[in-house]
């Protein structure tokens, strides 16, 4: 609700403080005294307007300030708090223009924002309807969602999004899980492949070390090949152990005459004969171990160039290949688990889209059924604004399916008998716009509860019965949120809750002012009077004033 209107500086004003109301706040005056004045200056602080006012005569600085209260459920908390605005339940906007250069700031509860920021809060904040235009109601975006308040359709339309929200990631997910299969089939083949192959090779943790030293050692052999063939004769030539037999044997008859003197030769003898059948024993074993096979390094060296080949083919030390195998197989065992995952991705897809189908179609008999009613609803209302000529159609197209369902709705207006139906934009009056938008906005009085709307010269072409149904209305709005009305009429003024008058006071030798007050009940009387006969106001005009007051 805007609370408060500070103008200082700005065109004819040099100081003027407006507290407004809840319920149907009225602005009269005569045509010239500046009514628009204060439109003007609302829009600048809110943003609306391209052309800056200017700064009053003989001032520097002007300065507009709009005081809005809020709860704190509103939206408007969220958005505060998201631009490191302080939140409060008082949105204080204050926009300021210095005269020398233009140059403006902006600030909302004291801290510095841009321009932008404050268009954001002022579309949640207030709503004008001029006469240049009803920017809500002429986009045609806003339509679909003017029908879906106005059936009542707000559940259904958070679980179809819920669903369309659902729908789409599901989408997603079965295209990515496609694309993943694909790739998952080639990763398959590549895993089944590389098993198979470390397998048939069978490599061995250590088995590269081992090969290695073999290698080595086959050829060294092949290098002392002579030494160990001369080794091998020589070791044939030699009789050592038949000539240390017979010496033990010999030396075994002396002992008969010579004693046990012997026995240390003897022993000595016995142990050169066991050192060198061990020697004989061991240079066998070394022969044999040189005794290699032909082909067997050329096996050796080609096992071990596999062997490398295999790690620089799978990017692994070749102590690690076993590993690798056995981190293989659980990869391919996971890969294989996967493959029910597309099919169930297509059942949950299909359930979903089934649910929204049933939902959109749902909410699209809903609309029709809505529809109907709204187009009876506001020709009716029509009939009441001097506009009965004026017939009322909401068409709804099927769409591409989206978070809304399948359905585009479009206002479309025939301002003539016989004329055909056509967009909004045909109504070229402003005042009859205003009461259109007055006529739809009764229609759906349970959606602007907490709003405040502005009306510029609704009243505009009509006077009389039709005038006191426009007031009637705007005060039935009123009990759901504040109304701020400028208006000529006397019948619209005397439905107001509260009214102020807007004069223009000049004096010799000073600039012209431009006066706002809040009206009493026998100043109410006075201006209505005027409003009803002119500046000379009769005794008749009074009454009928009074009239107008006790009626509404």
């Amino acid at each position: 609700m805007l609370s408060s209107l500070t103008i200082k500086n700005i065109l004819l004003i040099d100081l003027v403080e407006l507290e407004f109301k809840t319920g149907l706040n009225t602005l009269t005056g005569e045509t010239g005294v500046g009514k628009s004045v204060l439109l003007d200056c609302l829009g600048f602080a809110l943003g609306w307007n391209k052309k800056s006012p200017s700064v009053r005569d003989g001032a520097q600085c002007g300065e507009v300030t709009a005081e809005f209260s809020i709860t704190t459920q509103s939206d408007l908390i969220k958005v505060l708090e998201e631009s490191g605005v302080p939140k409060s339940e008082t949105v204080i906007i204050r926009r300021l223009i210095n005269k020398s250069d233009g140059r403006k700031r902006n600030f909302v509860n004291d801290k510095n924002v841009s321009l932008d920021f404050i268009k954001r809060l002022s579309v949640k904040l207030i709503e004008l309807q001029d006469q240049t235009g009803n920017q809500i109601l002429l986009n045609e975006k806003s339509h679909l969602q003017f029908l879906d308040k106005f059936a009542g359709l707000g559940p259904m339309i958070i679980e179809i999004r819920k669903l369309w929200k659902e729908k789409e990631f599901l989408k997603k997910e079965l295209d990515r899980e496609i694309a993943h299969q694909e790739s998952a089939e080639l990763q398959k083949t590549y895993l089944k492949n590389a098993i198979e192959e470390m397998r048939l090779f069978d490599a061995q943790k250590g088995e590269e070390e081992a090969l290695d030293l073999k290698r080595r050692q086959v050829r060294e052999s092949k290098k002392n090949k002579e030494k160990f063939e001369k080794i091998d004769e020589l070791m044939s030539l030699i009789s050592l152990e038949t000539d240390i037999s017979d010496l033990i044997k010999l030396l075994d008859f002396t002992r008969q005459s010579l004693g046990d003197i012997v026995d240390e030769s003897i022993s000595a003898l016995d142990k050169t004969l066991l050192e060198f059948s061990y020697a004989r024993s061991e240079i066998d074993k070394l022969m044999e171990r040189q005794n290699f096979d032909t082909f067997e390094l050329e096996n050796i060296e080609e096992r071990l160039f596999k062997l490398k080949g295999l790690g620089r083919k799978y990017n692994v030390n070749t102590n690690d290949l076993p590993k690798l195998l056995d981190n293989m197989l659980v990869e391919l065992e996971k890969a294989d688990s996967n493959d029910n995952k597309v099919a169930r991705l297509k059942k949950d897809l299909e359930k979903v889209s089934e649910s929204y189908e049933e939902k959109s179609n749902d909410i699209s008999a809903n609309r029709t059924n809505a529809a109907k009613n709204l187009d009876q609803i506001i020709m009716d209302e029509l009939k009441h604004l001097k506009m009965a000529d004026c017939r009322f159609l909401t068409q709804i197209s099927p769409v591409k399916p989206s978070s809304s369902g399948v359905d585009d709705v479009v206002f479309k207006v025939a301002t003539n008998q016989g004329s055909e139906f056509s967009k909004l934009q045909v109504i070229s009056s402003g005042g009859e716009m205003s009461r259109f938008l007055l006529a739809l906005k009764v229609c759906l009085t349970n959606q602007i509860e907490g709003t405040t709307m502005i009306f510029d010269e609704i009243d505009r072409g009509i006077g009389g019965a039709t005038a006191d149904s426009v007031g009637r209305r705007l005060a039935m709005l009123a009990k759901y949120g504040q109304i701020i009305v400028i208006t000529h009429s006397p019948q619209v003024a005397a439905h107001g809750d509260h009214q102020w008058k807007v004069e223009k006071i000049q004096s010799k030798n000073t600039l012209p002012l431009t006066k706002i007050t809040e009206l009493k009940h026998q100043d109410r009387l006075i201006e209505i009077a005027r409003m009803l006969e002119g500046k000379e106001i009769s005794a008749e005009a009074l009454a009928a004033a009074e009239k107008l007051l006790v009626k509404a």
